[in-house]
């Protein structure tokens, strides 16, 4: 990327909520050396909790695809729900690995980069956890899932107060209406808004 590119990017583009792509080797990288360890620690555990209780409470057997599942901790966390089928999906191979190495009995994983992978059946819940920043165009990111939401379902997204968090969720709510929204903070003042949406009516 080019000086011009990356003044265009931080000062137009990221502003607009446009996120910004991280190449799979470098998230590789980051798992390796331990930088995404804390998803599986204790001061994450409070909006985890809440992802997987308004599931729980809402879906009794649901289909859940987790997009951007990383190293499995939220498939980790629904193992005392049922579930008529969980599918993890994320660009990282070591991630994948990752999770795969959990040894979950009911979790399937597959790697594949959300820019373009798109699911062949459709699913009660969707749910982008922490990686909708992350996308070139969050809002054209979950638009192009709809087709793929079942009859009477909803989208579960969950995304830290980091940069332009506020930008992105303007682009997602062009083409989802939330219905339940929290915001929640740990005691180190890290602060996650999560919300369920479904498409207009």
């Amino acid at each position: 990327m080019n000086l011009l590119q990356k003044l265009r990017r931080k000062f137009l583009l990221e502003p607009a909520g446009f996120g910004r792509p991280i190449p799979p080797e470098v998230l590789d990288q980051e798992y390796r050396s331990g930088a995404w360890a804390h998803f599986h620690e204790l001061p994450e555990l409070p909006r985890q909790s809440v992802v997987v209780g308004y599931v729980s409470q809402l879906y009794p057997t649901p289909a859940i695809l987790d997009i951007g599942c990383g190293s499995g901790r939220l498939a980790q966390l629904f193992q005392p729900h049922p579930c008529r089928r969980y599918l993890g999906v994320d660009v990282s191979a070591e991630g994948i690995r990752r999770a795969r190495a959990l040894g979950l009995a009911r979790p399937e994983f597959q790697e594949g980069n959300f820019e373009t992978w798109r699911p062949a059946e459709s699913f009660d819940v969707i749910m982008f956890i922490e990686c909708i920043g992350y996308a070139r165009d969050p809002g054209a990111l979950v638009a192009d899932f709809i087709p793929r939401l079942a009859p009477g379902g909803m989208f579960v997204i969950s995304h830290f107060r980091f940069g332009h968090w506020a930008a992105h969720w303007q682009r997602v709510q062009r083409h989802l209406q939330p219905f339940v929204e929290t915001t929640v903070a740990n005691a180190q003042g890290q602060t996650w808004d999560i919300k369920l949406l479904r498409p207009p009516a």
